[in-house]
């Protein structure tokens, strides 16, 4: 890895960190302008000093699927939304971006941003660190450079140009590397290892699980498991992934060998906290597709390119995918790995994850029957 990209990672390490705490971070879209954005979820708590500078100059940046989430009809040429702040209270404001719509005042109008605007960035950055992609900005008046550091400087906030937030959330290829491996028998086979991946631009561990004989006459049986604390730790009956984990390693099992990779994509990569927030709407009678709109996330936020990484540093180009999800496919072929085949993952429903799995047959194109 390049300097340069040592030092930009461990940047957005710190804007991050910062942005988790409630402070708030610069953001200089293309043509200069620049604004002080903090994260929406921190709304009821304003760090001094710059506290002073915002009161009643911040707007809410909300995304299209906050929007469209809200009854609002939305352009497909618009992917954020801004509303005056000011016209909210604090409370309103956290009720709205957790998926309240009646917090939303009537007759309040939200102005459609374009693309890579300053709205448009914040809620991509907010989205990049796990947070709910909805920011509080103040749009800052000083273009000249030197102001501007000057002001970062003062107040120890750094300053995020276009391009570094540009090129987040990107599904590009990607640099992972093996750092170690051992052995490690498990429940559903003894003869098993671990192996454990490094993501340069990312502190997310993923890791493999590769079963049996690794010296394969033909494409391996593989499974792409996405974490979930939820159902693989706690055992969950929301959902089905802890049965689609141990079943997989059974029939590496039998197959006689096999490659699991376990990624760091809590929730379709919307983090466990978020999770739970979704979850919470689902209490209320939304199903998973709404409860993750209601909060401003896409229906699957999960990256392919750390997938793609880890198989071609195990030396894998083709293989068997064990899934229900026919996107994983496509989105596997388009970073150069060949799909032989797809074998389905379908297990029974229970009667608290039906309506789950009715919402990923109808909802998100998985090749699983509806349950009734």
């Amino acid at each position: 890895m390049s300097q340069t990209h040592f030092f930009n990672d461990l940047k957005l390490d710190r804007v991050f960190m910062i942005l988790r705490r409630g402070g708030f971070v610069i953001l200089r879209d293309e043509r200069g302008q620049a604004g002080l954005v903090r994260a929406a979820e921190f709304a009821d708590y304003t760090p001094e000093p710059v506290a002073r500078l915002v009161q009643s100059n911040e707007i809410l940046c909300l995304t299209a699927r906050h929007l469209e989430a809200f009854g609002k009809s939305v352009n497909d040429a618009f992917d954020s939304f801004s509303l005056p702040a000011n016209s909210l209270d604090d409370s309103d404001i956290l009720r709205l971006i957790l998926g309240d719509a009646d917090a939303l005042p009537l007759g309040l109008n939200s102005l459609a941003e374009r693309r890579d605007s300053l709205p448009d960035l914040a809620c991509r950055l907010l989205r990049s660190a796990r947070l709910i992609p909805a920011a509080l900005l103040t749009r800052m008046s000083m273009k000249d450079t030197h102001q501007l550091h000057h002001f970062s400087e003062n107040y120890q906030i750094p300053i995020l140009d276009f391009h570094e937030v540009a090129s987040l959330k990107r599904d590009v290829e990607i640099e992972m590397s093996i750092t170690t491996s051992a052995r490690l028998p498990l429940a559903a086979t003894d003869d098993a290892k671990i192996v454990m991946f490094r993501q340069k631009n990312d502190r997310q561990e993923h890791f493999a699980v590769i079963v049996g004989n690794e010296a394969y006459d033909a494409p391996p049986l593989v499974r792409l498991h996405s974490q979930c604390v939820t159902g693989d730790v706690l055992g969950s009956l929301k959902c089905d992934c802890g049965p689609q984990l141990q079943t997989a390693l059974a029939m590496m099992r039998e197959a006689g060998s096999g490659v699991l990779l376990y990624l760091a994509q809590e929730g379709r990569d919307i983090g466990l906290l978020n999770k739970i927030r979704a979850y919470s709407l689902q209490d209320k009678g939304m199903d998973t597709v709404e409860a993750n709109h209601s909060l401003g996330f896409e229906t699957d936020e999960r990256l392919f390119g750390p997938a793609a990484a880890m198989l071609k540093a195990l030396g894998l180009t083709e293989l068997k995918l064990l899934t229900n999800n026919p996107d994983k496919i496509s989105r596997l072929e388009a970073h150069g790995i060949k799909v032989h085949a797809r074998i389905g993952l379908e297990l029974p429903a229970n009667p608290h994850n039906a309506d789950y799995l009715k919402t990923k047959a109808e909802r998100t194109g998985h090749l699983i029957k509806p349950t009734s």
